[in-house]
Parts: C-alpha cells; structure tokens; sequence
C-alpha cells in the first residue's frame, strides 16, 4: 500500500475512535461560552432610558461575541496542530513499519 492509502485507511480506521472523542474534545471547548443574545426593545414606543440600557446591552454583548469568536478560533488552531503532529507521528510509525514489516 502507498503512504497515502496507509494513511487513509488509518484514518477510516479511527473514524469511530474518533468520533468517541469529539464530545470531550467539545467539552474542552466549552471554556468558548458563546453569550445570550439580548432581547431588544419593540422601537415604536420605547423610552429613550430604554434605549440607552439595550445600547449598552447590545455593546456588552458585541465584546463578548468577540471573545468568543477568537476562543472558537484558537480551540480550531490548537486542534489543527494536534491532528497534523498526529498525522507526522503517524507517517514515522508507518516509515517504521515499512523498514521492519512484522
């Protein structure tokens, strides 16, 4: 078998291994909380107070939709990295193999 199809057998291989491990792997994820969208006021017969509590509702909750977003975006990098160092740890074991087939 060539390296690629060794690979992807591999992979096909730890498909249910795989998908075991996508709840914990979300649960790590979880540190990412995405926040509650505000209710925002009807508009026709709101009170200018009103208005100033929902801007400073919907500022609070752009802040912190941007620091999900970028937590979501670094749990995406760090999970990248992990799967390609697997994939290059992999590649080795299969270099290994071929050296010394049992």
């Amino acid at each position: 078998m060539t390296r690629t199809r060794l690979a992807l057998a591999a992979l096909l291989a730890a498909l249910p291994l795989m998908t075991a491990t996508v709840a914990p792997a979300m649960a790590e994820g979880a540190a990412c909380t995405r926040p509650d969208r505000p209710k925002l006021p009807p508009g026709k017969k709101t009170t200018g107070p009103d208005m100033e509590t929902a801007q400073k509702k919907v500022a609070d909750y752009t802040a912190k939709q941007t620091a999900y977003l970028k937590c979501l975006d670094k749990a995406k990098s760090d999970a990248m990295t992990e799967h390609k160092a697997l994939i290059e740890e992999w590649n080795g074991v299969i270099d290994a193999y071929k050296k010394n087939p049992g």
